[in-house]
């Protein structure tokens, strides 16, 4: 919020108005006189609260009792917010819809139109539908919106970013696309294992002594 004072000759009264009350709230504080005789200070603060990044040019315009008026306009902005969650999908194999959902519910007591989008620069292993509706008021169950992974590779990791909008407010979310979770596979071998033969068990022969011996024998 901010303050805004403004002085004017006479004793009058005024009246306030905004050209856009959807962005913002206009509090009238005080009215008094002030020195020199004549003027007076009219205080009044703006709320401004955005639920979607914006920018725009609003006029103020005070009225007098008198006939006088006066426009005031000023430029308000937002920037983006930080992302509202992380969604993490874990793939169900190559070229296979993996999908999660996200429930909203519009922020006021009747259903409000919604568009819902995937960021430029979002990976297209990923979709999101239906794309537009209306998200249904407060204290219902809400409006499901389904997000799908559908990788055509494994070893990277996707990333989007959603972004669903109505006419004032906005929510983002990051979204990362996983490959399975993989654990070493075990198994019986269907070739059984050949088991060492007995010549090759136990002490090595010394073939070169047998063979002396062999020679002393045959010796007269």
């Amino acid at each position: 919020s901010s303050g805004i004072n403004a002085e004017y000759g006479s004793d009058r009264e005024f009246t306030f108005s905004l050209d856009d009350n959807n962005l913002l709230t206009l509090q009238h504080c005080s009215t008094s006189q002030i020195s020199p005789p004549g003027l007076v200070l009219v205080t009044f603060n703006l709320v401004f609260a955005p639920g979607k990044p914006v920018r725009k040019t609003v006029n103020l315009t005070l009225d007098s009792s008198e006939g006088g008026r006066w426009v005031f306009p000023f430029t308000v902005s937002s920037t983006p917010a930080t992302p509202d969650d992380n969604v993490v999908i874990r793939a169900n194999g190559l070229h296979k819809d993996s999908v999660a959902g996200i429930r909203l519910n519009s922020l006021t007591n009747s259903a409000v139109p919604y568009r819902a989008y995937l960021e430029q620069g979002s990976d297209p292993d990923f979709r999101v539908f239906p794309e537009q509706g209306d998200l249904l008021p407060l204290g219902t169950e809400g409006t499901l919106i389904y997000l799908a992974y559908k990788p055509t590779l494994y070893g990277k990791v996707h990333n989007a970013k959603l972004v669903v909008q109505t006419a004032n407010n906005e929510w983002s979310y990051v979204i990362q696309g996983q490959s399975p979770s993989f654990s070493v596979p075990v198994g019986v071998a269907t070739t059984p294992i050949r088991q060492p033969s007995n010549a090759s068990s136990g002490t090595r022969k010394n073939f070169i002594r047998q063979n002396m011996r062999k020679i002393v024998q045959k010796t007269p």
